[in-house]
């Protein structure tokens, strides 16, 4: 279930709602569409997240920095899915 490309064809229908109630959300979702090419980009299911997908650690600790430096007050980590 984890595949990367079962990940990228789920949608999150919750998604469109809070986008269109707090319109910095799609400007950070966009930002992390632009950082180092990932696979996809969404909001998690219950929305308390906003999270980007890479097919290798490279592309993502450069996305991580680049993120830092754009949104100093934000919270970001990588993470590896197992």
């Amino acid at each position: 279930m984890l595949k990367f490309n079962y990940l990228k064809k789920l949608k999150n229908s919750l998604e469109p709602i809070a986008i269109s109630k707090y319109p910095k959300l799609r400007k950070i979702k966009l930002d992390l569409e632009k950082l180092s090419n990932p696979g996809f980009a969404r909001m998690t299911g219950s929305g308390s997240a906003l999270v980007a997908y890479f097919q290798s650690k490279e592309k993502c600790d450069y996305a991580k920095k680049q993120f830092n430096k754009k949104y100093k007050n934000y919270w970001c980590i990588a993470s590896k899915t197992i």
